[in-house]
């Protein structure tokens, strides 16, 4: 093999550069890089032998304008500290690169007017696709860019939009089990802790949250909590709800802000934790069995969601025309210490219920 011997080029190699010291024409450099063509070992082996020893980078913003796409996939997430997000977004990485995609990730922080800018930033780098979980149910800021987007996946909230691709998980009845679970073990005070009732996939959780009620004879107990989108008030709120003169034997919150906030609420009133108060989580992260007692959670299919939305975004990108899907995927129970029978005055104290599944 051989290699035209050294000389001095340009601070940023180019292929001509490449070209040169490999001995080659640059459309047979373009032709190993790209992969359009087949080239002869041979050539091949000095090509890449001479992009290394310059350091030759590909423009891929110049490739992608030549190809009329960039090979990336804008993802946008209301609250990237939120592991159920993070998850998502993670396999969602590996998904995209054996695709042969890169994510350009921006976070909404729950708020309508930074999510429509960081949409905007996305819009203006060309991105072949866009997953979205938005910050309210209404995606404003999709239905201002309604003739600018590219192919474009919802996850997690904002599930009625029909002209859109779809995935979320079952979360009435989701909810619906983890009660059934608490009241099988005796509990007819149970509060339900939610961040906002005006997000959908909320309302769901609390429509299965008073299906269980209902069907246990309980409804009247009912007692749905907001907390706002940040641990601190939903700690605040449970907190209150837990100083109360009667208050409830178990806390079913009702995504991951609302459990840590309810945690944090039970340790600060050094509450016999799960004697005094059960409590049932939703979303399952490694911290929950680090500290006793471990947390009863309702497990979101993270994995299969990512799945989903990556395989509704690759459908979309082949096929602009097919009908709109939306999916609803099962959730399961990981039943663990800090959900026990309560321990309460004989006269508020009820016989476990059996709930038929």
């Amino acid at each position: 093999m051989s290699i035209a011997p050294e000389k001095r080029f340009s601070p940023v190699p180019t292929m001509r550069d490449v070209a040169e010291r490999a001995g080659v024409a640059p459309a047979t450099v373009s032709n190993v890089i790209s992969g359009r063509r087949q080239v002869r070992q041979e050539l091949r082996d000095r090509v890449l032998a001479a992009v290394a020893a310059t350091g030759y980078r590909p423009n891929q913003l110049a490739s992608s304008l030549r190809r009329m796409r960039t090979d990336t996939v804008g993802i946008v997430v209301p609250d990237l500290t939120n592991p159920f997000f993070a998850a998502l977004v993670h396999r969602l990485e590996d998904l995209a690169g054996e695709d042969g995609y890169q994510i350009l990730l921006v976070g909404s922080n729950e708020d309508e007017a930074r999510e429509a800018d960081r949409l905007q930033t996305l819009l203006s780098r060309q991105i072949d696709g866009l997953i979205m979980a938005p910050a309210r149910d209404e995606a404003a800021a999709l239905a201002a860019h309604r003739g600018r987007l590219p192919p474009t996946v919802l996850m997690d909230r904002g599930f009625g939009h029909a002209e859109f691709d779809a995935v979320t998980a079952d979360n009435t009845d989701a909810v619906r089990q983890g009660c059934r679970h608490l009241i099988g073990l005796g509990h007819c005070d149970i509060a339900f802790v939610v961040t906002s009732p005006a997000l959908d996939n909320m309302r769901e959780r609390i429509a299965g949250y008073r299906d269980a009620l209902e069907a246990a004879g309980l409804g009247d107990r009912a007692r749905v909590l907001a907390g706002g989108f940040d641990i601190e008030g939903c700690r605040a709120m449970i907190e209150q709800e837990l100083l109360r003169a009667e208050p409830p034997t178990a806390i079913f919150a009702a995504n991951y802000v609302a459990t840590l906030g309810a945690v944090k609420a039970i340790r600060a009133l050094d509450l016999d934790f799960p004697g005094e108060v059960s409590l049932f989580g939703f979303d399952d992260t490694d911290w929950m069995t680090v500290l006793r007692p471990y947390l009863s959670v309702v497990v979101q299919p993270v994995a299969a969601m990512a799945d989903a939305v990556w395989g509704l975004l690759r459908q979309r990108l082949d096929d602009r025309q097919a009908p709109c899907r939306h999916l609803r995927l099962p959730c399961t129970l990981a039943v663990r210490e800090s959900t026990q029978r309560p321990r309460v005055a004989p006269d508020r104290a009820r016989m476990p219920i059996v709930v038929s599944s």
